[in-house]
């Protein structure tokens, strides 16, 4: 069976602390990271990675929820585990969805631009599946703005938006 992803919330920008107390415990975890250009003391600009979302953890479940939530209690920083608003279970990611997400959330790549899960819905646009180059098998939704096409994905609050040719994408039915 493929592993599944649970979405933890934290508060007041803790989400490196909550990174930090999840890796002391050897669990796989996951924050959507960009690069920033920052201000020194000196004034010179530095390039520092930064949470494109505070507050905002992904966690690889390795184990049974009860065992899990009993960890998450340990924290030193308060953790929240996203949940499904009608049945109250703990809202969980398919490892192919997860997999996806990281590869367009990669900081190196220099076309992302992060956006609202809501903006992302909004947004205009056919349903694609993705033929050519490095997402290729990936469907999301091909929005054009300007001349320029733009491939959407959109997770748990985040929606990613990816400059792509169309060229690369076939059309669902």
């Amino acid at each position: 069976m493929l592993p599944v992803w649970y979405i933890l919330y934290t508060f007041n920008c803790q989400e490196l602390k909550v990174g930090d107390y999840l890796a002391s415990k050897g669990k796989t975890y996951f924050i959507p990271m960009m690069y920033k250009e920052k201000v020194t003391r000196e004034g010179k600009h530095k390039r520092v990675l930064l949470p494109v979302v505070h507050n905002l953890v992904f966690l690889q479940k390795d184990d049974n929820e009860k065992k899990i939530l009993e960890f998450l209690s340990e924290s030193p920083v308060p953790i929240y585990i996203l949940r499904k608003e009608k049945t109250q279970d703990c809202y969980e990611v398919s490892d192919k969805e997860m997999l996806e997400f990281r590869t367009l959330c990669d900081p190196n790549f220099s076309d992302t631009c992060f956006i609202s899960n809501d903006e992302a819905e909004t947004k205009p646009g056919k349903m694609v599946e993705v033929v050519h180059g490095p997402f290729k098998g990936m469907r999301g939704k091909l929005h054009r703005i300007r001349n320029q096409f733009y491939f959407i994905k959109s997770l748990a609050g985040l929606g990613v938006m990816i400059r792509i040719s169309r060229w690369y994408c076939k059309t669902l039915d």
